[in-house]
């Protein structure tokens, strides 16, 4: 176990090390701590980089994913596997778990192109919904099928209807599966790098991942400004992951175990 965490660690605290560094020390000291720490790096990528615009629409679009995935997901998996029950259904939404994201650029493109949704936020909002959707609906699944339906029957005894029985009783219930949802959903918007090159092109509007990918030069490449970059992009990863360590734990092992 501890020599699976360092392995697992020291990359990133190798990156940290470096994102202190320049490009000479980089060369010569490269597993060594910095000699004199240039903080420097981080307000040139935050700054001159334009890291900080970036940053902050990769978290809006992120954040507005969230949102519409984990309502869209919730209500449809609550319906499907509480109140009108389709296998059908569920195995066809389940199917796009098996669609590879490379099969959806072309047709991503000439639809967005025709609804004048390209080099926009919000087409690639829709996008990341579609591509995370099935993974969400199967997850969600699994775990609406966990909660007890006695639950739903007092409710109704007490006079709550569909809705009162989703918004009161099932949703809050269900807030472990919601969280692992939305945190793999994170994980996947936020590191996505291929559907925002294909489908934003203005630096203004471009993503973290995509404002990161740019720092490196074609004949020189200042590795301490990359490395900030990349400690800039990991930090909300992690806090997002520690945040909603112990739902997620919950919410993938839902259903694990019957009786």
């Amino acid at each position: 176990m501890s020599i699976s965490a360092v392995a697992a660690l020291y990359p990133f605290i190798w990156v940290v090390f470096s994102s202190l560094k320049d490009n000479n020390e980089i060369y010569s000291n490269s597993f060594g701590l910095p000699k004199a720490a240039m903080w420097s790096n981080y307000a040139e990528a935050w700054k001159g980089a334009r890291v900080g615009r970036s940053f902050v629409n990769s978290i809006f679009v992120c954040l507005v994913t969230l949102a519409v995935l984990t309502v869209i997901t919730s209500m449809a998996s609550y319906i499907l596997t509480r109140v009108t029950k389709s296998r059908l259904l569920s195995v066809y939404f389940s199917l796009g778990i098996m669609i590879p994201v490379h099969a959806l650029l072309i047709p991503s493109v000439l639809i967005f192109k025709g609804l004048h949704l390209i080099d926009h936020l919000s087409g690639l909002m829709i996008v990341y919904t579609a591509v995370n959707i099935s993974f969400a609906m199967f997850i969600m699944n699994g775990f609406m099928e966990g909660i007890p339906r006695e639950l739903d029957e007092a409710a109704t005894i007490d006079g709550c209807g569909r809705a009162g029985i989703f918004f009161h009783i099932v949703f809050p219930v269900a807030k472990p599966g919601i969280a692992t949802v939305a945190t793999i959903t994170f994980l996947n918007c936020w590191n996505d790098l291929l559907l925002g090159l294909v489908l934003i092109s203005t630096p203004a509007r471009k993503t973290l991942s995509m404002t990161i990918s740019a720092l490196k030069g074609s004949y020189v490449t200042q590795y301490g400004l990359l490395c900030a970059g990349f400690v800039i992009s990991i930090v909300p990863v992690v806090f997002m992951y520690l945040l909603f360590q112990k739902q997620v734990i919950a919410g993938m092992t839902a259903g694990a175990v019957k009786g």
